[in-house]
């Protein structure tokens, strides 16, 4: 089953126009800053941080700037990759980054997937953090919120975490907006380089990359136009204390054997959302656990069936136009 999964998301992933050719084109490995790694040693240094641009072509029919996305993988902040790292569980094999962002500049949408600093780097806790704003810190001693983290780490050959990888983990989790942060300044910057609209861009990923831009949107107020979480939930920023009326509409997806935190969590969020009037958006993958392609039926909260990438292309469209 997984094999047929893999070769149905290659021929998805990568569409062609009538004569054959990509409809996008792609630049890889595009620094967009840098980030504090080593911190805790004798020698901290900055390391550049890379992403991905996936850009729709530009046909002689078309002048206006394309929206775009940036995209962050998921690995429970330890592992993972830009490209074409794929996780398989439970028979089950995920889309990677790099097929989400084929698939949306293949439907002019602009996607930019991103690196950014994992437990493993040791990155210094950003200064601008109001840590007012975050979750209890000593969270991390439970095996409620930690018990997937542990799990990842055995399967890397890691030791369990002690007090120097919790803190290390801590960091990550900040760390990682920070690099999102400066990708979106990034991409903005550029906007005309890339051929976007700097006034219509999202955030997006999944699992950790998903809790990456929920913090950065709704926790430092990144000025975006909407959200997509792919198995994601609220971790980092405390967004009962953080969450703003006029905050940008958020897609919840949940595979539907997910991870209980996964689960429960994007349950609260949708309340949450309710409770302020955010616009949000609630899909369910039948059959599937935490991993799962992004050409599997997606039900919503109304039974209206889709594929995850067709959902996810149509409310990044609806919430792309004013």
């Amino acid at each position: 089953m997984t094999r047929i999964l893999t070769i149905i998301a290659l021929l998805f992933a990568t569409p062609v126009g009538a004569d054959d050719k990509p409809l996008y084109s792609v630049q890889h490995d595009i620094i967009y800053g840098s980030g504090i790694v080593d911190a805790t040693t004798n020698e901290p240094r900055r390391r550049p941080m890379r992403m991905d641009a996936y850009l729709p072509e530009v046909t002689d029919n078309e002048d206006a700037a394309y929206p775009a996305i940036i995209m962050a993988f998921g690995g429970a902040y330890h592992r993972g990759g830009k490209r074409d790292y794929r996780f398989t569980e439970d028979g089950a094999q995920d889309s990677s980054m790099a097929d989400y962002c084929r698939a949306l500049a293949a439907r002019k949408i602009a996607c930019f997937s991103i690196d950014y600093r994992l437990t493993q780097d040791d990155a210094a806790f950003p200064k601008k953090i109001n840590r007012q704003d975050l979750m209890p810190k000593k969270l991390l001693n439970s095996p409620l919120v930690t018990g997937r983290v542990e799990l990842v780490r055995r399967r890397m050959g890691l030791p369990p975490l002690d007090d120097k990888s919790r803190e290390q983990l801590w960091n990550a989790t900040f760390a990682a907006v920070e690099d999102m942060q400066n990708a979106l300044g990034f991409v903005r910057a550029n906007a005309a380089r890339f051929n976007i609209n700097g006034g219509k861009i999202a955030l997006g990923g999944f699992s950790a990359g998903a809790m990456t831009a929920i913090n950065l949107a709704y926790g430092v107020y990144a000025d975006v136009a909407a959200v997509v979480s792919l198995s994601g939930t609220n971790w980092g920023y405390n967004l009962n204390k953080t969450l703003k009326a006029d905050a940008p509409p958020l897609l919840l997806f949940a595979g539907q054997w997910d991870l209980p935190g996964i689960r429960t969590g994007s349950g609260m969020l949708a309340q949450l959302f309710d409770g302020k009037n955010i616009p949000h958006e609630q899909a369910w993958v039948p059959g599937f656990g935490h991993f799962y392609p992004m050409q599997a039926p997606s039900l919503s909260a109304r039974f209206e069936k889709s594929a995850v990438i067709e959902r996810m292309e149509r409310f990044l469209h609806e919430n792309f136009t004013p």
